[in-house]
């Protein structure tokens, strides 16, 4: 009865899957997380702003607390939409939400995958062994160490996006473009535009393979049905992707990126060999078993390497059968062309084809990392292998194909025999030639490195020579027809599982820590010099303690912000003043202004005394533009004296005043002013458009001042002004996502209603 229960076993298969690769996840309270991982330079403290800002009712749109201040939901940092990331936040914590999260997604990655493999026609135990080599492959389960979380969900939703895409070219049912549109739009609001990008693309291609007679019309209802997937998925987002939308034009991604940017992160030609042998080139950065003496063990060519794309020995074979031996001809087509773009794509600038899509695709100018689209061949690899297991093991073939196959398989796994052999001897001599052309006059030196590179390159070479002589064996069984498929079944399953599941696992770096809190111990007195400013150079560690910091790090930043923090990189004392720090603070210690400042005013005898306020106003006001306040706060401006504001209607001087913040929340500061005349309110938080601000309560335009800071005017007198960060973008977003939920609604009615016609 359970072998007969398709589903069933689908479903157990997944779930053991997950346990096993996540098991510390099951069996621990600890947190996922490691030096290198952006789960703890990002994660921790964004998901602990956003809880804390959700338990209050309220949604985190403004992060005061690093880089003078910074758009935190619209630049994607802050995905609380997706239901499978906010709901467990709000329900259990944000630790349940960043631990289960990989676990989770490989179950859907599978069931997805399934559903896609059956409706091209592969077999039950073909859908089965495709949908659990798209599930455990390494390309997205390895992510779990960067703490790449938006990756694998967008990852886990395309195989549902293709089986909509497929599913609507053979029946033109509305409901298709419902899920599909899902799909979607579960996709952007998980926040990774690139990924949507890429996946969009993969259903393009499938949608254009997936014609029938007359190939013309075919096609194009094809394309329009997903077009329509498309922009209903990204309405269904739009309440994050229209204020991500709006947010990028005031990014450095606004303008196109160079082509040295833009390929920046290509993998090498050479690492594409990773799919089948993942220690080749060392395999990783950071972990401590991939250093020796405090030398990286990987050796190849990309500037960080912090995931694998290795598929298994077992599934990479099943895949390149099922490319070949596949009997969905068009389905097979689709998926060794993507796998073909996708594995030239991810080569980037180490081939003139991606200098030549830069210059005519548009979107190529606004992405880098090209490496990422390595997932596209990984992905298609994964899901041919179903097709594989279907040529190899459950159809009838001809005894002379399967001979044919057997016997490259088994020379195959002589040839990889020989690799061992010989592992040592010539993995020795490419290492030492390697020092060699790296100017290392004595290579003897680091033998204990060649050995850990040996060592990982031997169990690659054992890996595939059991693993493919064991598939010979099988084949040899399947060709006299002595077993049934569910047989083979299970052994591709538990190869693949010994393959991938350990080394999936050692990829999975963990903290003694169960919480969050615990990572972040609070730092009163830090917080007690720090004041009204900023701590400098202080960073997203401070988050949780609700301390501002001048640094930070954020991988989306206005370019305002990036000129800024370009300019506090030089440590000229007159910018680092000029962000308003109060305090600095080291893994040494920290110091008060009174302190630091002998640092800072060393040779510049009229150095301020004080630090600058976050909130003032100058004695004088010149018009200026951005660019003319960027430079005068590089050469020395003390901006309580004269203060540069782009497009300034007046030039004011001799204004004497104060300014005292009254309520400083992240979206709400309140400053009460006194002046002697007419003059100007300056803020030292980033300036953002977004931003509006009212004087007793009437609106007022607000001003960039100084390249990177707020201003508005206030007249002669005492006043209230108050600076409030629009929630329009979201609100506008929101209702677009509203009615494209209620169009989804219509089009599943609209299917039901025509399937009862047509039945009736």
């Amino acid at each position: 009865m359970f072998i007969n229960s398709e589903k069933t076993v689908l479903a157990g298969v997944l779930i053991l899957l997950a346990i096993l690769t996540y098991w510390t996840i099951f069996s621990s309270s600890r947190l996922p997380g490691g030096d290198m991982s952006d789960t703890i330079s990002q994660g921790y403290p964004f998901f602990s702003y956003t809880e804390s800002r959700l338990s209050q009712g309220e949604l985190p749109l403004w992060n005061p607390y690093i880089l003078c201040g910074i758009p935190f939901y619209e630049s994607f940092s802050s995905p609380v939409f997706y239901p499978l990331r906010g709901l467990p936040m709000l329900l259990f914590g944000s630790e349940a939400a960043i631990r289960f999260l990989f676990p989770v997604h490989l179950v859907l990655a599978g069931l997805f995958a399934w559903m896609f493999l059956k409706s091209t026609g592969v077999s039950r135990w073909g859908a089965l062994v495709g949908a659990s080599a798209y599930a455990s492959g390494s390309w997205a389960n390895t992510l779990f160490y960067a703490g790449h979380g938006s990756k694998i969900i967008c990852w886990a939703w395309l195989p549902l996006l293709l089986w909509a895409v497929v599913k609507w070219s053979g029946s033109r049912d509305t409901r298709y473009i419902a899920m599909g549109a899902i799909a979607i739009g579960m996709q952007g609001l998980a926040s990774h535009p690139q990924m949507i990008l890429y996946s969009a693309g993969i259903a393009f291609v499938l949608a254009v393979f997936m014609w029938k007679k007359p190939v013309a019309g075919s096609i194009a209802g094809n394309l329009g049905g997903l077009a329509a997937i498309l922009l209903l998925g990204g309405a269904l987002a739009a309440v994050q992707l229209y204020p991500g939308y709006r947010f990028s034009s005031y990014t450095s991604r606004g303008e196109d990126l160079s082509l040295a940017t833009a390929s920046s992160f290509s993998l090498a030609p050479e690492e594409s060999l990773t799919m089948l042998l993942p220690g080749m080139f060392g395999m990783r950065h950071g972990f401590s078993d991939s250093m020796v003496g405090g030398i990286p063990v990987y050796f190849g060519r990309m500037g960080l390497r912090l995931s694998s794309e290795f598929i298994g020995a077992a599934y990479f074979v099943l895949g390149l059968s099922g490319l070949i031996l596949g009997k969905n001809r068009k389905t097979k087509a689709a998926l060794l062309t993507l796998a073909i773009v996708g594995t030239v794509v991810s080569w980037g600038g180490y081939t003139p084809v991606f200098s030549v899509l830069y210059r005519i695709i548009p979107i190529f100018r606004k992405l880098r990392a090209p490496h990422m689209a390595a997932f596209v061949t990984t992905s298609c690899v994964a899901l041919a292998s179903g097709m594989g297991f279907d040529a190899l093991f459950a159809d009838k073939q001809s005894s002379g194909g399967l001979k044919k196959v057997k016997i490259v398989l088994a020379a195959v796994s002589g040839l990889f025999l020989v690799f061992l052999l010989v592992a040592g001897p010539v993995s020795e001599a490419l290492q030492s030639s390697w020092w060699t052309r790296n100017g290392v006059s004595d290579p003897s030196q680091f033998g204990t490195v060649i050995a850990r590179r040996t060592s990982l390159l031997s169990t690659d070479f054992l890996r595939v020579f059991l693993v493919t002589g064991l598939m010979a064996a099988m084949l040899f069984a399947a060709e006299k027809n002595r077993w049934h498929p569910w047989i083979f079944a299970v052994l591709i399953l538990v190869i693949s599982s010994v393959e991938l599941v350990p080394f999936n696992r050692s990829f999975q770096v963990y903290l003694p820590a169960t919480t969050i809190e615990s990572l972040y111990p609070d730092a009163p007195l830090l917080r007690e010099m720090t004041g009204d400013g900023r701590v400098f150079p202080g960073g997203n560690e401070l988050i949780p303690l609700g301390i501002r910091s001048v640094f930070g790090y954020h991988a989306a930043k206005p370019a305002a912000t990036d000129r800024l923090m370009d300019m506090v990189r030089t440590a000229s004392p007159w910018v680092l003043r000029q962000t308003a720090m109060t305090s600095y603070a080291s893994p040494e210690g920290a110091a008060s202004w009174e302190q630091f400042r002998p640092v800072l005013a060393e040779g510049i005898p009229e150095y301020p005394e004080g630090p600058m306020p976050r909130a003032f106003i100058p004695e004088s006001v010149v018009p200026g533009s951005v660019e003319q306040g960027y430079e005068a706060v590089e050469n020395g401006l003390v901006p309580e004296s004269v203060s540069i504001v782009t497009d300034a209607p007046v030039e004011l001087t001799g204004v004497t005043g104060t300014a005292d913040i009254q309520i400083d929340l992240p979206e709400l500061v309140q400053i009460e002013t006194s002046s002697s005349a007419d003059g100007f309110l300056i803020l030292a938080d980033s300036w953002y458009p977004e931003w509006k601000v009212t004087v007793d309560g009437t609106p007022a335009p607000l001003y960039r001042a100084n390249g990177w800071m707020r201003g508005v005017e206030v007249p002669e007198g005492r006043h209230t002004v108050e600076f409030t960060y629009s929630s329009g973008n979201v609100v506008q977003g929101g209702i677009i996502s509203i009615a494209a939920l209620f169009f989804v609604v219509i089009l599943f009615v609209f299917s039901v209603v025509r399937r009862k016609r047509l039945n009736a």
